[in-house]
């Protein structure tokens, strides 16, 4: 029997299972790990699930990744957009205000100047507060409530450490036209030169061979007088304890006896699901960036990345790809499209905004993940108390950015791993 199961192969699970040694088992529900780090290959294009890159302000936790890659990986300049009235503006928003309308321009430095403060007690309210009515209304309130599908007005502010704030004296040199930037925690980035960014999992399964338990979807898990079963409806396995690093929505229907209570706050949890769209395209990339940003309303997706920018691997010679990101709530509109509807949307609005044409577009893919983005609502926080404080008493666990149900980017589940897995040792030598 192992010390330590660990449910779910995403890179939650994986590097738990690396820092946990020999004594402990990671079951995945799927032919293949990684979650959503997940790389796809589609006639010769190659693209995540999601716009993912490697950085972190956690220097420990990057040096580890590096080290994990080797020379695998490629370091490049995060050249980054919004698009806004037909133009790219540099990416953070409040970094480009030099190539704006004057008007756009007045508004958003004097705004951030002449700002009285409002009772804080919304993401709305932390937006305005911290960037003036002109910045909020022109990208930051749109963009954010296209990418949440949720009102910043009912949205708390816990998780808003993630958007530096941007110091006054870059506004104004930005609205000169003297260059500035923001996010400068990611200003270089690392990714992988080829196999996309399920790279970074891959590189943990392999330190990990003959303890990934693979299509083992977890249905049914049982405390025993030595520990834990875990069975998938056919199997049985058996630990002295369990990390869960599954969806919490999914974990909480494998147990038998939970509170009421528990699982009403485990339904309250708001989440958005999201829905990726690959647009391989027959001729070179023509933008030299990464990334760009759409606060929109009649534009389907977020973000849009350009694959290729990684390296010549991600396309085929000649070609290059786009690939754009839907947040979408399974009971909308837009999830309810087909695959084949979503693509021709994506495709139109790249058509629209003058960032392809029709007859480049040689093949599309669509790939959808019902967990995506884990929604800070008001009411968020005391959801979550229920839920920790009971899964504390049962000795149970949790790990991951749906598991917690955090927001978290890979490096922080990766220290959330290791944090985790050093207090379980910590507890197995006083025991």
């Amino acid at each position: 029997m192992k010390r330590v199961g660990i449910l779910g192969g995403g890179i939650a699970g994986l590097s738990l299972g690396y820092f946990l040694g020999p004594d402990s088992e990671v079951l995945e529900r799927e032919s293949e790990c990684g979650g959503l780090c997940r790389s796809f290959e589609h006639e010769g294009f190659t693209f995540d699930l999601g716009g993912h890159i490697i950085f972190s302000k956690d220097q420990e936790i990057l040096d580890f990744e590096l080290e994990l890659l080797k020379d695998q990986v490629n370091q490049l300049y995060r050249r980054a957009s919004v698009w806004f009235k037909g133009r790219f503006v540099k990416y953070p928003f409040e970094n480009g205000l030099s190539v704006l309308d004057k008007e756009d321009i007045y508004e958003c430095l004097y705004h951030f100047i002449d700002n009285p403060p409002r009772e804080q007690k919304t993401f709305e309210d932390w937006i305005y507060n911290t960037f003036g009515k002109g910045l909020a209304e022109k990208y930051l309130l749109p963009y954010n409530q296209k990418i949440w599908k949720t009102p910043p007005s009912e949205m708390g502010t816990r998780w808003v450490e993630r958007i530096p704030k941007p110091p006054a004296e870059d506004i104004i040199k930005s609205a000169l036209g003297i260059e500035t930037e923001g996010y400068t925690h990611q200003l270089y980035f690392w990714y992988p030169k080829e196999g996309g960014f399920q790279s970074l999992p891959r590189s943990f399964e392999r330190h990990l061979k003959g303890r990934i338990v693979r299509n083992f979807p977890v249905q049914k898990v049982r405390r025993t007088p030595r520990g834990w079963s875990v069975s998938n409806g056919s199997e049985d396995r058996e630990y002295e304890r369990i990390v869960n690093t599954m969806p919490i929505f999914e974990f909480v229907k494998t147990l038998e006896n939970v509170p009421p209570e528990v699982l009403r706050a485990v339904d309250a949890l708001l989440y958005n699901s999201l829905i990726v769209v690959m647009v391989g395209l027959n001729r070179p990339r023509r933008v030299e960036q990464v990334s760009s940003y759409f606060p929109q309303p009649d534009v389907i997706f977020h973000r849009l990345v350009f694959f290729d920018y990684f390296g010549s691997n991600y396309a085929p010679d000649g070609c290059s790809s786009m690939v754009v990101e839907i947040t979408a709530k399974q009971t909308d509109s837009t999830w309810a499209m087909t695959d084949a509807e979503v693509a021709k949307r994506v495709t139109d609005d790249l058509v629209r905004e003058g960032f392809i044409e029709q007859h480049e577009v040689i093949t599309t893919a669509v790939r959808r993940t019902k967990y995506a983005y884990a929604i800070y609502d008001l009411h968020r926080e005391d959801n979550l108390d229920i839920i920790n404080a009971w899964c504390k008493e049962q000795g149970i666990e949790l790990c991951g950015r749906f598991a917690e149900f955090v927001y978290y980017n890979s490096d922080a589940v990766i220290r959330s791993a290791k944090t985790v897995s050093e207090r379980i040792n910590q507890q197995a030598v006083i025991l």
